[in-house]
């Protein structure tokens, strides 16, 4: 979900759930009694909602066993006491809210962490890195010629949204890049979460900028995006996930991409759940500039565009195509998503570093920079 707007993440599921409680006395049995139910998204929504599957194939890649274990190696400084106390990452990891993380440089593995009761096949929660999956998919889509282009109008595939004036102007580049200019809200929020039919949530939707104008975070540019996909190729994102990414890296397990009950379709904007390795191999696949074992499964032009830093057509230099990008001395670029997970790259270290936590303390969300702790170990590395 929101990784730029991480300060306001709990305050904002706070209000949803304050909302959706009045919400539910009216509705009860629909989406705002859900979301009153459940409160803020947890691990226990992925097991909560229905999904779909992609299986893993035959031949299962591995990364390489280091020959010793970096976690008391190596040093950081989180800041979160306000003083300069240098502590080993395998510290930082079991004192927090850290489901898994693993630090692999040239294929091999430096650090592997599961807390307590999670281990190598547990699936994780990837929240808004599922958003950079989905990127990459509409990347193979425009690769395979079943969507021309960025610059294509959105309404070619989504020709129930012609009536709305604004949209007709809205292009896939603007879905990717967030700057379609569309208004959220807590109430669309909840909807696209809780909803059992999310074909129904865009009917009236709103406008707050013109396409183009203004980057905005908004989960619904890649929910709609989701839809685009689905029309374009004739499969559902799990299917084509499957069949372009999932089994030619070599997964080892299967993913689950939740979805609405109707429809089966999937929360696009967040919702994969794979394992911490699995999730590594995708960040490999973009490290080496998406080929695979000398198989080019995302073209190099779609992966320079994702990662081109520009503030053309509204957008920055800190978000392109669903990506977060890093600092320009360092190169390094990730997929991120709510609770702080993360798949980090560093192409110069050939330096991969995968993280998935818990839902925090709104304090300890604020205090510990995570992005900055990374580069400290790219540095040591």
């Amino acid at each position: 979900m929101c990784i730029r707007e991480r300060k306001n993440c709990v305050l904002f599921s706070m209000k949803l759930w304050i909302t959706s409680c009045i919400l539910a006395l009216l509705f009860v049995g629909c989406w705002p009694a859900r979301t009153a139910i459940h409160n803020r998204p947890d691990v226990k929504d992925s097991e909560r909602f229905d999904y779909n599957v992609a299986a893993a194939g035959e031949n299962a890649f591995s990364f390489i066993q280091g020959d010793k274990d970096w976690g008391d190696v190596l040093k950081i400084n989180d800041w979160t006491t306000d003083l300069p106390i240098y502590r080993s990452i395998r510290e930082k990891a079991e004192e927090g809210p850290t489901l898994g993380m693993s630090i692999i440089r040239n294929d091999s593995i430096l650090f592997e962490y599961y807390r307590e009761g999670y281990n190598a096949d547990n699936l994780l929660t990837s929240y808004s890195v599922a958003k950079s999956f989905l990127s990459a998919m509409i990347g193979i889509a425009i690769d395979e010629g079943k969507i021309k282009g960025v610059e294509q109008k959105a309404i070619d595939f989504l020709p129930e949204l012609k009536d709305n004036l604004q949209f007709q102007d809205v292009t896939i580049k603007h879905l990717l890049n967030h700057t379609s200019g569309i208004k959220t809200s807590l109430m669309l929020e909840g909807k696209m979460y809780y909803t059992t039919d999310v074909t129904k949530i865009f009917k009236n939707i709103e406008f707050k900028n013109k396409p183009g104008e203004k980057q905005a975070y908004v989960n619904a540019n890649s929910q709609l995006l989701g839809l685009i996909l689905r029309r374009a190729t004739g499969s559902s994102a799990t299917e084509y996930l499957e069949q372009k990414i999932w089994q030619p890296i070599g997964a080892r397990k299967e993913a689950r991409w939740n979805t609405d009950a109707k429809n089966k379709i999937e929360k696009t904007y967040c919702c994969l759940n794979a394992t911490l390795l699995d999730y590594a191999k995708f960040g490999r696949l973009f490290l080496n500039k998406g080929n695979w074992e000398g198989k080019q499964l995302v073209s190099k032009d779609w992966v320079k565009q994702s990662l081109e830093r520009t503030d053309a057509e509204g957008s920055s230099h800190g978000y392109n195509y669903s990506w977060h990008l890093g600092l320009k001395e360092y190169g390094d670029f990730t997929a991120a998503g709510l609770y702080e997970q993360y798949i980090y790259m560093v192409p110069k270290k050939n330096l991969i570093i995968v993280l998935f936590n818990d839902r925090d303390d709104k304090i300890e969300m604020e205090r510990v920079n995570w992005p900055y702790i990374f580069r400290q170990l790219a540095d040591l590395l």
